[in-house]
């Protein structure tokens, strides 16, 4: 076919014919095809994959959150490897002394609490039952309270086998442990050379890419690290500062088992929206089988933190660097549990974050080739990818 007789259309997608375009589409389906029915020979990938994604995402985490500090004491004439060995040595001594004094007080209250929950729920079920006898909302109550003691003993019953096993022997500690050691163990491996070293890892990794696509590697890697670096630690110290003022609280009106509770409300705190909610149900249920009076105050306590969080916390950590709506965000972590579970309730805002800058990135450059081709009938504006630009959104 001639070059006259191109249309506009096979020229943008980039051939000379209309052969072109059917060809390509009908190779890709070749291609699917194929990679479906060789699947297996990915399957040691995959293994890869899980084996160093809990290591490399924690590793990540630790880095957003100590990197400033580090970079901070580089600033103040401090060696970048003396800031992080000094930064670790100091982390390593508050694990320790949180493992020799800390963490025996909250084992006595995370066993009392789980010997003590299935008869908080029995009373409440009776309490319920004889408040709300022959009304509408009897048997809508009762379901949801089996529901959530059918959640808390699967909970339980997991802890419990876990800490029998973990006494069984040395083997079989070993094996239980494997998993997560690797992780605790490598992550802060990884965390250390990312932060002594992460010019020269980042330099690297922009040395592979063909210089041509160099700046705008550049631009969506400052992207996505403005928006996952900023959430991931906002979120970590968001999470830390309503935990400490939670607990705060609950010892001062007395709460039982205000150490666990805080826990649990501080850990929930890093999934947006839903993360409250969840953990207002435990707490609720401890303090109304002391008193409706401690369920007033635990009720204060929870609506102060809450209203710290949200107006003071959360603006002065989190600041507005994500540019996700919070609507969105209600949806992502509706899709991402469902898909991914609790992973998906906690990594869900970050992976989607990191998604929309793709997404923006490769829509800005098809309105671009769009305009090449078609701008006299009218142009996309805003066809340029920058960091600046898309955090002004």
């Amino acid at each position: 076919m001639n070059k006259e007789h191109e249309t506009r259309w096979i020229r943008f997608l980039g051939g000379r014919n209309l052969l072109f375009t059917l060809v390509a589409l009908t190779l890709l389906g070749v291609v699917i095809f194929i990679f479906h029915q060789v699947g297996f020979i990915f399957e040691p990938i995959g293994v890869v994959f899980k084996t160093i994604i809990g290591p490399v995402i924690l590793a990540m985490i630790l880095y957003y959150l100590f990197n400033p500090l580090v970079n901070w004491l580089e600033k103040h004439k401090v060696k970048r490897i003396y800031g992080v060995s000094a930064i670790f040595i100091v982390l390593i001594a508050l694990i320790a002394v949180g493992i020799v004094l800390v963490v025996p007080i909250l084992q006595k209250q995370v066993e009392g609490l789980i010997q003590s929950f299935p008869q908080y729920m029995d009373d409440l079920n009776k309490m319920v039952s004889d408040l709300f006898h022959n009304s509408a909302l009897e048997k809508p109550l009762a379901n949801t309270l089996s529901n959530i003691q059918k959640w808390f003993d699967h909970i339980s019953d997991g802890i419990g086998s876990y800490l029998s096993k973990a006494v069984e022997g040395a083997s079989t500690v070993f094996s239980t442990l494997t998993g997560f050691a690797l992780v605790m163990v490598t992550a802060p491996i990884i965390t250390f050379f990312l932060l002594k070293d992460d010019q020269k890892f980042f330099a690297f990794v922009l040395s592979i890419i063909p210089p041509r696509f160099r700046q705008d590697a550049k631009e969506i890697g400052a992207t996505m690290s403005s928006q996952v670096g900023a959430y991931l630690k906002g979120q970590i110290l968001v999470s830390i500062a309503i935990g400490i003022l939670t607990f705060i609280g609950f010892w001062l009106i007395k709460v039982p088992y205000s150490g666990t509770l805080s826990i649990i409300v501080g850990v929930t705190a890093v999934i947006p929206y839903i993360g409250p909610v969840i953990a207002f149900i435990p707490a609720a249920i401890v303090a109304l089988m002391v008193s409706f009076g401690m369920f007033i105050k635990m009720t204060i306590v929870w609506m102060i933190v809450q209203m710290l969080n949200g107006h003071l916390i959360a603006p002065q950590v989190m600041g507005k660097r994500l540019v996700v709506h919070p609507l969105t965000i209600v949806i992502v972590l509706l899709v991402m549990g469902d898909l991914l579970g609790m992973f998906g309730l906690i990594f869900g805002i970050p992976i989607y974050a990191i998604a929309k800058v793709l997404v923006t990135y490769l829509f800005r450059k098809f309105k671009q080739r769009y305009n090449h081709f078609y701008g006299d009938s009218g142009e996309y504006e805003d066809t340029k990818f920058s960091k600046e630009e898309y955090l002004d959104e």
